[in-house]
């Protein structure tokens, strides 16, 4: 029998390119096709960089699934069932809201794939399968099978994308990963890590995990290990680690360059309703934001607007604040509300979503607001958030931002970088508005 794996794209506008900031490596479909036994055939497409060829040779299609990229894998699915063939799919979407996938899928897989794939591969393979298969927290597939995408490899940004764990310790109320993992962390084997490192064609990493550093006394093993490759690398990261100042000399010692810190908001009030208030006591952030700085890491700094204490003077704050600390990059998203998590069960004993089923209603279009903030319209907080990131990526900005980067590394990569998404960023801001969810407009128009 013989796999067809598909990444589904967000969407794009009529004769647009795919965003060129949203193409990294698709990590998941390598994890997938090292879990393949070896006596099924495999192929791949990347609905973001290329057509999906419906008339391929194939028995099984494998399509994972975010809340963006829904409606889209669901079109996907319902072309290949409509020629006969068996469609599974998977990812945290799936997971959180698997009736949603059900209506579009033969079988779809809740959890990590690791224990259960193998399983339901063979009994498709028998023509006796489940509807549902749940997977359990695991992570032993040592070393992706990047060959898969190896065709598409130069289209994809030169970033090797590295998982060191899964989950979080904490429970942020508008965060999938915790509604998932609920509070737990898993990570991988060191010398599988390192071996992994060694294989990769990029020599800039990004550890894709959503809080690396769940395990402390795991993360300071694993960095000393990562200091003796010579790499250069970037992860996600809250902003209590900078309480621990050993692990910022180790982070940075091991060829850490970059860090991506939820901030979230800079509101005590928002901090508070979205539980995490404990990323930074009450007046201590400024001095955090400087301890990191001072070690050598710049921050690629993200929030999120609209929650309930958000105004526009909380746009303004936000802009203060990262033109203060001269961060790399700042995010200015809106709040989604993720199925299955607490946001989004509020919002619904609230009567305040727009559409429960936002990600698949007609219309729906990128920076679209999906619920009713509380001080602001949906059309408001979508204008203020492009609004912010215009001020944000002007040039006048990335002119005054790029100084203290002189001072905290002279990895000419990391400047080179910071002219490249900077300048990426300031044209992509205006793109990135209306852009269709669902559909490939240029694959309707034929």
């Amino acid at each position: 029998m013989k796999i067809l794996f598909i990444l589904p794209g967000i969407g794009k506008k009529q004769g647009d390119r795919y965003l060129k900031s949203w193409l990294m490596e698709p990590l998941t479909i390598a994890v997938l096709s090292r879990l393949t036994p070896e006596r099924f055939g495999k192929a791949f497409f990347d609905d973001r960089v290329e057509e999906v060829d419906y008339s391929s040779e194939c028995d099984i299609v494998a399509i994972t699934v975010e809340a963006y990229t829904a409606k889209r894998a669901y079109e996907i699915a319902d072309k290949f069932r409509q020629r006969g063939k068996t469609v599974v799919m998977g990812g945290y979407h799936v997971t959180l809201c698997p009736e949603d996938a059900l209506a579009h899928a033969d079988a779809v897989l809740c959890g990590n794939a690791e224990t259960i794939w193998a399983e339901m591969l063979g009994d498709i393979e028998r023509n006796d399968f489940k509807s549902v298969y749940e997977g359990e927290p695991s992570m032993g597939y040592i070393i992706p099978d990047r060959s898969i995408y190896a065709d598409k490899v130069k289209k994809y940004l030169p970033v090797s994308l590295v998982e060191v764990g899964r989950g979080c310790r904490h429970n942020c109320e508008f965060c999938s990963i915790s509604s998932y993992y609920r509070g737990c962390y898993w990570h991988r084997e060191i010398p599988d890590i390192i071996e992994e490192i060694k294989t990769c064609r990029h020599k800039i990493f990004f550890f894709v995990d959503d809080s690396i550093f769940s395990d402390k006394k795991f993360a300071k093993e694993l960095f000393a290990e990562v200091a003796k490759l010579n790499i250069t690398w970037t992860t996600q990261v809250t902003l209590d680690i900078a309480r621990d100042e050993e692990l910022l000399a180790l982070m940075r010692k091991s060829g850490c360059e970059l860090v991506l810190i939820g901030f979230e908001s800079v509101s005590q009030a928002n901090l508070l309703q979205m539980n995490k208030a404990w990323s930074s006591r009450l007046g201590e952030r400024d001095m955090l934001v400087q301890r990191v700085h001072d070690a050598g890491i710049s921050i690629y700094a993200s929030f999120v607007f609209g929650f309930d204490d958000d105004c526009e003077d909380s746009f303004a704050d936000v802009l203060a604040f990262s033109m203060k600390h001269s961060f790399f990059v700042a995010a200015f998203n809106h709040l989604l509300a993720f199925p299955g998590t607490e946001t989004y069960s509020r919002f619904e004993r609230e009567g305040r979503l727009e559409s429960k089923k936002w990600w698949l209603a007609d219309g729906y279009k990128y920076g679209t607001i999906s619920f009713r903030p509380a001080l602001l319209s949906p059309e408001e907080l979508s204008m203020l958030c492009a609004r912010y990131k215009r001020k944000f990526y002007g040039f006048g900005s990335i002119f005054k931002r790029i100084q203290p980067l002189f001072s905290r590394t002279g990895n000419w990569k990391l400047h080179v970088a910071y002219w490249l998404i900077n300048i990426l960023f300031h044209f992509e801001v205006d793109k990135r508005l209306g852009i269709p969810v669902g559909m490939n407009l240029d694959e309707a128009k034929k």
